[in-house]
């Protein structure tokens, strides 16, 4: 981490005493540089998303993918969980207000995934997308959920497997 910010190690100990200190302080510095600090924009542009946020999380990718793999990267984005939630929930809850709280909730945290640091990561790492296409790819993926979401939002209910399809009686 101190060669990442050009400093030695003992100048980083200095100033954050533990790992947790560190990664906390880091977490406030990255979120307005990544615009995660931002509104959400109208349903019908989340599919904007992608393009706006992936370019960022690219220009801080070395320090994005350090302090992902630590514990305390984890715990930070929980504690920062029931805020980054609740307005994904409440934007979707707006945007389609016949949707039930658990409708809104599955739906909100499924679109949300694809625009995120995770999700930027491992299309462009693991998939091996170029960063461009890891944009469209999420921006596909954001798509497709939000109008099955409009469709069918009962489909956040069901279980895997369980068929769309009503069956029909049959009488002897």
């Amino acid at each position: 981490m101190a060669e990442l910010s050009g400093v030695s190690p003992p100048t980083v100990y200095a100033h954050f005493p533990t790992m947790e200190d560190l990664v906390s302080a880091f977490f406030q510095w990255i979120k307005p540089r990544l615009a995660l600090d931002q509104p959400l924009p109208p349903f019908a542009e989340l599919t904007s998303l992608p393009s706006q946020l992936f370019p960022r999380y690219e220009a801080h990718g070395t320090l994005l993918r350090n302090l992902m793999n630590r514990p305390s990267w984890d715990r930070q984005r929980i504690n920062d969980r029931e805020r980054r939630h609740g307005a994904w929930i409440e934007a979707i809850g707006a945007e389609l207000p016949g949707l039930t709280l658990a409708q809104r909730r599955r739906g909100a945290l499924a679109i949300a995934a694809f625009w995120t640091p995770t999700l930027w990561r491992w299309l462009v790492d693991t998939c091996g997308f170029t960063p461009e296409e890891a944009q469209g790819v999420a921006a596909w993926a954001i798509r497709a959920l939000a109008g099955e979401l409009k469709r069918d939002p009962a489909g956040l209910e069901r279980r895997p497997g369980q068929s769309t399809k009503r069956k029909r009686k049959t009488t002897t």
